[in-house]
């Protein structure tokens, strides 16, 4: 595990920085933070207390903050790392500084939590906090419960959390993602959003993946529906860039009849495919949608179930299982989404039997870590972390219905489940720090291996 050190600041004219005296370090000549560098001295303290402490003219200049930090240190060639600065990239910034982000802000103060005992300096950026002519941000940090602007060098790293597609496709916000990685070569993990037709594609290659998955094809013409409806007598029909439930449609047939229902208690009824064809056709002619084959799912009370799993790459890069809930479809609800009226429930009150608990969790588990590993490796980019909806049938068979790049939190408003968003947002950092590390001591391993991606 990586050590952080807090930072002091002495009164002091010269360009030094003191580090802890049982460490031995090669000669230093210059001091980075961030994408700052300066040239510097650095030398070795007479006292093993665990501080760095640091010139003020030098943390000045390299836009080290006043308030309390810890950092860690990097060494290569004679240079000293300092970080990471890491930026949390997104869009849709107020004027207001008591809440920069609108509506998203208190989710966005979370990540702030546990950030000095991290040992990184995480910072809120959108496009027009960039100055390039400097080199520098001026980003949001959430400090004794309260949003502070502050200037902090280009980060190390950067974390995407562009709220939408629409904006993730706006050619400003990827002129911006080219030149940070292109010319900074700042590693950007978790960039862009899933498409659910590539990601079944993807993992229908293989057999490890292939196992989890319900047959789904791109939904363009009335033949593909008759094929998929003669196999199965319930389908699913979804956005293949949809989020949140929304444009759902859920479709069986019963008696030679096709009942097609796009949110509870809403049922219409078809004597025929064509017929049917024709009433989806009319809603989902505004972008790409598949047909999903449905999956008779474990229910609670009658409301089906479903279950939320976050998986993170840690310290050391590999994956692993952040977090774990059950979801709950509201009375006749088509999906389980919370803003459809869906309900978070814990592991415990589905599974109250021990040994059907553990049997249930590690499941799910294998199956999130082995499609996590696969998507990694042919992911358009570092991936860092995922969400999965998965489902499990009545043989208690897993079948994997979604895969999000950006998943959402709202499963946190839950007081048992609340505890793993510390669990995440800390995990988050250690990958970070190690991503951090990668560039400066073997970048052109971490470029290589994205190119090859």
């Amino acid at each position: 595990m990586y050590k952080a050190y807090p930072i002091e600041i002495l009164e002091n004219g010269d360009d030094i920085l003191i580090y802890p005296g049982k460490l031995k370090l090669p000669h230093i000549h210059t001091i980075s933070f961030g994408s700052l560098s300066v040239r510097g001295k650095a030398g070795r303290s007479n006292s093993n207390q665990p501080i760095i402490k640091i010139s003020r003219s030098l943390a000045e200049q390299l836009k080290i903050p006043e308030f309390p930090v810890k950092l860690h240190m990097f060494v290569k060639e004679g240079q000293l790392f300092l970080g990471p600065v890491v930026g949390i990239f997104t869009e849709g910034f107020t004027s207001f500084p008591d809440s920069p982000l609108g509506t998203r802000s208190y989710a966005f103060s979370r990540y702030f939590i546990h950030f000095t005992q991290a040992g990184i300096l995480p910072v809120i950026f959108g496009v027009n906090h960039i100055h390039w002519d400097q080199g520098i941000i001026t980003g949001y940090i959430f400090y004794e419960n309260k949003w502070r602007q502050l200037e902090v060098p280009l980060p190390n790293v950067i974390y995407d959390r562009i709220p939408n597609r629409k904006v993730e496709n706006l050619p400003l916000i990827q002129n911006v993602k080219k030149r940070l990685q292109e010319e900074y070569a700042i590693p950007w993990f978790n960039p862009g959003f899933f498409s659910k037709l590539e990601v079944y594609k993807l993992l229908n290659k293989n057999p490890e993946t292939k196992i989890y998955l319900p047959e789904t094809v791109p939904f363009t013409n009335r033949r593909q529906l008759e094929t998929m409806l003669s196999k199965y007598n319930f389908l699913y029909i979804k956005p293949d860039s949809g989020s949140h439930g929304n444009g759902i449609f859920r479709i069986r047939t019963t008696g030679g009849k096709i009942y097609i229902s796009e949110r509870e208690n809403h049922l219409i009824r078809f004597a025929s495919v064509s017929r049917a064809f024709s009433f989806l056709e009319k809603h989902t002619n505004i972008t790409p949608y598949l047909i999903q084959q449905g999956i008779p799912l474990i229910t609670r009370e009658h409301r089906t179930v479903d279950f939320r799993l976050h998986t993170n790459r840690n310290a050391e890069g590999k994956w692993q299982v952040t977090a774990m809930a059950g979801k709950v479809a509201a009375r006749n609800g088509i999906t389980t989404h919370i803003l459809s009226g869906g309900e978070v429930i814990t592991l415990e009150q589905l599974f109250p039997e021990p040994e059907q608990n553990k049997k249930i969790r590690k499941k799910l588990a294998d199956a999130s870590l082995t499609i996590s590993e696969h998507l990694e490796t042919s992911a358009d980019g570092i991936l860092g972390e995922i969400g999965f909806d998965f489902g499990i049938d009545k043989k208690e068979k897993v079948w994997l219905l979604e895969a999000n790049a950006k998943p959402g939190r709202l499963i946190f408003k839950h007081p048992e489940i609340k505890k793993y968003e510390r669990y995440i947002n800390r995990t988050l950092f250690h990958f970070t720090i190690y991503l951090t590390e990668r560039v400066v001591k073997q970048p052109e391993q971490l470029f290589k291996n994205l190119i090859l991606q």
